[in-house]
């Protein structure tokens, strides 16, 4: 028989209907994630979705200011849509992010150094803080908080974020350096025996390296996997993905 290929009109009605079966069941909520990396297609479903769908059905969308370089209209005009501009951190929000991150009272000027040098970004405190983890200046006691362990006027940080994720790269044991760039080649989604293929590396030594680089929080376990026998894990954030694939040799 012939093999009707589908229009992207019933393409978006199928998956439109999809979605209301599930909202049918449980209200549902659709999180999709830096979508100013979308292409065309994924953002005319998301308006499809917007416009047509039935039933309780929230889409959340997250995106840089580059979002609107494609669609400088997105979201206006629907009765059911509203934009939410993130502003970056107060002085005080940065130090309550520092003060979440790091239990224990720290130094106050190395504090004020973190949330100046952040200028305001939530990804450059965290980032800052675990390069300071990373060089030893910052260390856990018995009692579960962190004290400065070594002169603040020592620490050299990077002004940009990129920098500042290249350095805390460029810092790591050559094993740990290699999956996460060979990883990097994979995807912002990779899986173990993907890098072990890539590598030529034992899959025990790949485990292993991406175990301490979960510690260090450059790669998080991915759910649910895409294989079900697969170990499957995401750099944290793309721009470390990013990072690691610019550092390639």
């Amino acid at each position: 028989g012939e093999v009707h290929a589908m229009s992207r009109e019933e393409l978006f009605e199928a998956w439109r209907r999809f979605l209301e079966r599930l909202a049918a069941r449980y209200p549902l909520v659709l999180v999709l994630d830096d979508i100013h990396w979308a292409d065309e297609g994924l953002l005319d479903f998301v308006d499809h979705v917007a416009d047509w769908a039935q039933g309780p059905i929230m889409v959340v969308a997250t995106a840089r200011p580059e979002l609107f370089e494609t669609r400088p209209t997105w979201g206006g005009g629907k009765r059911n849509a509203a934009s939410i501009y993130l502003d970056p951190l107060s002085e005080a929000e940065g130090e309550a992010m520092v003060d979440g991150l790091l239990p224990g009272s720290i130094d106050e000027a190395l504090k004020r150094t973190i949330v100046e040098r952040s200028e305001g970004n939530p990804l450059f405190v965290e980032e800052i803080v675990r390069k300071l983890i990373d060089d030893g200046v910052l260390r856990a006691t018995e009692a579960s908080n962190w004290e400065v362990a070594r002169p603040v006027e020592e620490v050299e940080l990077p002004r940009s974020i990129q920098g500042l994720i290249a350095a805390r790269l460029d810092g790591l044991p050559e094993d740990e350096k290699a999956v996460l760039q060979d990883a990097a080649v994979v995807g912002k989604v990779f899986w173990i025996g993907a890098v072990a293929e890539l590598t030529g590396r034992p899959v025990a030594n790949v485990r292993d390296a991406l175990g301490r680089l979960r510690v260090k929080e450059l790669v998080v376990p991915h759910e649910p996997s895409s294989f079900s026998d697969e170990h499957e894990f995401a750099f944290r954030h793309a721009l470390i993905r990013d990072g690691a694939y610019d550092s390639l040799p």
